[in-house]
């Protein structure tokens, strides 16, 4: 996919992501350009960078245009674009000019691991050619070589960040640029948002709810999707910290226990409980992308998705516990949980 011609007409004006290694507001704001900017991740980082106009000018890339959430982001201040991560020419279109770009890609929209892919690489090419300076990308590790099974939605990530660091060494190789690409990798955890939507608590019969998490005595590392804008806004202050780093991030770790103890604090009208189901029983479960989920808890159990909390504090030390997450959240649980009846 990537095209190596490009490098070889004219390397030295053509490729210039090694040059951004160093920002200066007095040079006016960057432009950042959001892929999933509609979603959690990316509107998470929209709406954080739209803070500061001074220092960003966000550029939200979405597909529905006329949508509310794109309507929410423009009249924060967002240039709404339309591009398509399909369609090569529309992302180079996006991100002309830009000097920074937010990477998500969307598994479960199709649920096709090989398209997710090929979206992203597409990303990746138009990015560097258009001179991009610095790419943001949520990444993954590889879980099937991890665990020897099929984890889609991860794997797919983890081709993304593969591609990206071939690229790197790709480019060092031809123009000779040791720096290579400025490239920075976010792996999240659970996301505490997965409460009220995929991993919402099922009711059981009146007022009883079942939190079923196969975690089956191991802990689970969580934080809130919201709180990675923080995250983001910190790596674009001092950038070349973490250029080629890969962000291993988490707020906290829990068992069952503490989330169902914590669930319980906050509802009192309502008992929750762990109902102790087992990888081998979500694999068993007949709704779509139960094996995915299922090789995605067995992930977590392995002890190889490394996390690591002091720097998630260290780069948002106001990210929010579970405990003040379920507090500012509770409407939104409530909400959920009213649809479970």
């Amino acid at each position: 996919m990537f095209r190596l011609d490009w490098f070889r007409k004219d390397p030295s004006e053509k490729y210039r992501m090694g040059c951004g290694s160093s920002f200066d507001a007095s040079d006016g704001p960057r432009t950042v350009v959001v892929f999933g900017s509609t979603g959690l991740l990316g509107g998470a980082i929209a709406r954080r960078l739209l803070q500061e106009p001074f220092l960003y000018k966000v550029r939200c890339v979405t597909r529905r245009s006329s949508g509310e959430k794109a309507r929410e982001l423009a009249e924060h201040g967002a240039v709404i674009v339309n591009a398509d991560l399909g369609e090569t020419k529309s992302l180079e279109k996006a991100l002309e000019g830009a000097d920074i770009m937010f990477l998500t890609t969307h598994y479960w929209e199709e649920k096709n691991k090989e398209k997710e892919v090929i979206k992203g690489l597409n990303a990746i090419d138009a990015a560097i050619q258009c001179g991009v300076k610095h790419i943001i990308f949520n990444g993954s590790e590889n879980v099937k070589k991890i665990i020897g099974k099929e984890c889609s939605h991860l794997d797919s990530k983890s081709a993304i960040e593969e591609y990206i660091r071939e690229v790197e060494n790709l480019v060092v190789q031809l123009v000779g640029n040791t720096t290579g690409i400025n490239f920075t990798i976010l792996r999240l955890p659970f996301w505490l948002e997965n409460f009220y939507s995929v991993f919402k608590p099922h009711k059981l019969k009146h007022a009883v709810y079942a939190v079923a998490l196969p975690l089956e005595g191991s802990e689970l590392d969580v934080m809130s999707v919201e709180d990675v804008g923080e995250i983001v806004a910190s790596i674009l202050r001092r950038p070349r910290q973490y250029y080629g780093k890969t962000l291993n991030l988490s707020v906290e770790s829990l068992s069952m226990e503490n989330i169902v103890d914590t669930f319980n604090r906050h509802f009192d009208n309502r008992k929750f409980t762990d109902p102790k189901i087992r990888i081998k029983d979500m694999e068993k479960f007949q709704f779509p992308g139960s094996k995915d989920l299922a090789a995605m808890f067995e992930f977590y159990q392995s002890g190889q998705a490394v996390r690591d909390i002091k720097l998630t504090r260290k780069l948002n030390p106001h990210a929010l516990t579970f405990d003040r997450w379920l507090s500012e959240n509770r409407d939104k649980v409530e909400e959920a949980l009213r649809e479970a009846n």
